[in-house]
């Protein structure tokens, strides 16, 4: 027994808990969205734009999921508190990312529809050709273009279900990913802006398509810009649609019962981004490439689960 206890100390192993590990999630996150909003305001004011406050977080939901991590931290529920506190990230970064994406929209680069264009020519593929194929199955027509916004649900699905699940690293990436491929995405949208297809082929841009136009137009003119919250999805290529679809179904996919049905979804909603008349081909092969970089980034960034707390 005593040899027993003298040996015991020597084969402790030290492990880090689960919320030292969320603590350096929450550090990377926090201090990323500080250096960005400050840079946010600075840029805005540089480039003329105004009405930030368009894209503030709903307080209402803010103070609702702030509430519930306090509660869920007096319940001492660790699972409830990842998913929390990953909502209340996703919300502020959604609002941080859009910011950025307006502020590229006023990069002096000219869109580039017409080159997006010629690309997907010299692949034989042609957005307004799938249209007006599907156009002759009105209900495939109607149920892609509800499957395409179905990409919400996925998105909140991948934030809250995994650590419900006991999968937080899961989550953990794919927020990670998200972050990434937004700027990522933020520097392609500077260099190469475009439209959408619709700009340069044979079909009628829907009302949403043609505001997205206009609103273009009007960044990359002179003069003083109000943000328009409702014109966020500005980006044609890539295609971030695509990217949040792969993206979650990979978090997803850390639980075996929803992966078939994930990546169901996760496909529909790829190919109804071309069905919808949204996107170039060429935008969403490049937003599968970036899905691949930043899933495989996300994975160095964020550890293989977290290992557990030994005391002996």
């Amino acid at each position: 027994m005593a040899t027993q206890a003298l040996i015991s100390p020597a084969i402790v192993v030290a492990r880090p808990s689960w919320s030292r590990y969320a603590a350096s999630f929450n550090g990377r996150i926090g201090l990323l969205v500080l250096i960005l909003v400050p840079a946010e305001i600075f840029l805005a004011r540089r480039f003329d734009l105004y009405g930030l406050l368009n894209y503030t977080v709903d307080w209402r939901i803010f103070a609702i999921l702030l509430c519930l991590l306090w509660y869920f931290h007096s319940v001492q529920s660790p699972r409830l508190i990842d998913s929390c506190q990953l909502a209340i990230w996703g919300i502020v970064l959604i609002s941080v990312l859009s910011i950025l994406v307006q502020i590229a929209g006023r990069s002096p680069y000219p869109l580039a529809d017409r080159q997006l264009g010629a690309i997907d020519a010299r692949m034989h593929f042609q957005t307004a050709t799938i249209i007006h194929s599907v156009a002759r199955l009105p209900p495939l027509v109607t149920i892609l273009d509800f499957i395409y916004y179905q990409v919400t649900w996925l998105i909140i699905a991948a934030v809250l279900v995994p650590p419900l699940c006991g999968h937080t690293v899961a989550a953990r990436r794919f927020v990670t990913g998200i972050v990434l491929a937004g700027l990522i995405t933020v520097i392609l949208f500077t260099f190469v802006p475009a439209a959408g297809p619709w700009s340069t082929q044979p079909y009628l841009p829907s009302q949403q398509q043609a505001a997205v136009s206009a609103y273009l137009v009007r960044l990359k003119h002179s003069g003083p810009i109000l943000l328009d919250s409702r014109n966020n999805g500005i980006v044609s290529f890539p295609s971030f649609h695509v990217v949040y679809a792969i993206l979650a179904t990979t978090a997803l996919s850390s639980i075996r019962r929803l992966r078939t049905p994930a990546w169901i979804l996760a496909t529909l909603i790829c190919i109804s981004t071309i069905t919808t008349g949204w996107h170039y081909g060429i935008d969403v092969l490049a937003g599968i490439i970036l899905s691949i970089v930043t899933i495989w980034l996300a994975r160095q960034i964020e550890p293989d689960g977290c290992p557990a707390q030994h005391s002996h």
